[in-house]
């Protein structure tokens, strides 16, 4: 999905690969943009003629689990199979006992900051914030000294509550829990910054390439977001590339960060299983991803390849991405991937959405707010209960 062309030949070298260790076999691959790639799925899996095997999120995997759209790897591959993948990374696609995608790549996010930004605002650049209160601290001197924004978040609040540690869902009784305190001054948090206007009124409408347009214009102090985005920022503002420092995403009660995976999944009208979960496992093999790890700044979901020398050793990298890099692969143990797979969740999630924007415009009171949206949810997940 949206790989090429820049990794043709990274895609065609591993289709030869695998043709050449089963010459049975003829793969045949097809890219779309991720704009398309959903609904051409979903087309061509109500025609009976599905892909054999599909490059998707997280998210968009567990929705088609729950939908009965995919085959439970969990069931196909052995524990040594398993194993080799992070834990924290396997499970994230787990629907009712069982895992329904090969992890392929991962990001968990760093924070790029402007160091010129820093330096007119009175601030150190080389000591970056390590909590949110001081990331907050540091971006409101940013906002009210210098001409640039602070910050500007793509706002995930199940992201938020979940790295707070206070649970948004008890998904075994499908009852929603974030209109407790702690969830309450989570969203209050961002509801301030806001008012401050630390973060501007885009935040709410623009979501990371806002925020990564304006990092690149040289008026936004903090841009969180995964070493790969540092390709584009290269690119098109080499300046601010030059001035740019990386540093660990804010320690938080549960030490945990958000992680962002793409994984493969096998459609369950695909009629060859066993060809393509041996394909699976070859495309997410512990040499593949590292092959692909030396072209772009990701992270591998296997415990072997993450432990190269290749991580730990700068060589001919650029220096900056491998130091993103290297942040981003410490906090890999300990990152969870935070979506949910629950009944109705595009309803769910625009409602809660909606709770969360008339929060931070100030139109509602944050408890309120999510006050309204509880009584939604509970309303929209009443009929999934049953015996619950």
């Amino acid at each position: 999905m949206s790989l090429s062309p820049t990794y043709d030949q990274y895609i065609h070298r591993l289709i030869q690969d695998y043709e050449s260790e089963n010459p049975q076999i003829k793969l045949h691959w097809v890219d779309l943009p991720q704009s398309a790639s959903r609904q051409k799925f979903m087309a061509s899996i109500a025609a009976g003629r599905p892909p054999d095997l599909v490059n998707t999120s997280t998210e968009f995997c567990n929705t088609l689990a729950q939908n009965g759209a995919l085959t439970a790897l969990s069931e196909k591959l052995s524990q040594e199979q398993i194993d080799q993948y992070f834990p924290n990374i396997w499970e994230a696609t787990e629907f009712e006992g069982e895992v329904y995608a090969f992890p392929w790549y991962v990001t968990t996010q760093v924070v790029m900051y402007n160091k010129s930004v820093l330096q007119q605002a009175g601030l150190d650049p080389e000591s970056p914030p390590q909590t949110l209160e001081e990331l907050d601290r540091q971006a409101r001197q940013v906002t009210q000294k210098t001409d640039a924004v602070g910050l500007m978040p793509a706002i995930r609040i199940w992201n938020d509550w979940s790295v707070a540690g206070s649970p948004f869902i008890d998904t075994d009784k499908l009852l929603p829990l974030f209109t407790a305190p702690e969830s309450v001054a989570v969203l209050d948090r961002y509801r301030q910054l806001y008012s401050e206007g630390v973060m501007p009124p885009e935040t709410l409408t623009e979501g990371y390439r806002g925020a990564l347009d304006r990092y690149k214009a040289g008026s936004l102090a903090f841009l969180e977001a995964g070493p790969q985005f540092l390709l584009r920022i290269k690119a098109d503002a080499p300046k601010i590339y030059q001035t740019t420092g990386i540093s660990p995403m804010p320690r938080s009660k549960t030490d945990t960060v958000p992680a962002a995976t793409m994984n493969f999944v096998v459609p369950r009208s695909s009629r060859h299983q066993e060809e393509v979960v041996k394909l699976g496992l070859f495309l997410t093999s512990p040499q593949a991803q590292l092959e692909f790890c030396k072209l772009v700044p990701i992270l591998p979901s296997t415990i072997e390849t993450a432990a190269d020398s290749y991580f730990q050793e700068v060589g001919e990298r650029d220096p900056l991405q491998a130091e993103a890099v290297r942040i981003s692969l410490q906090q890999l143990p300990r990152a969870r991937d935070f979506n949910v797979n629950l009944p109705r969740q595009k309803d769910l999630m625009r409602s809660l959405k909606d709770a969360v924007e008339k929060s931070i415009r100030g139109e509602q009171p944050t408890a309120e707010a999510l006050e309204e949206a509880s009584k939604d949810w509970d309303k929209t997940l009443a009929p999934f209960r049953g015996g619950k």
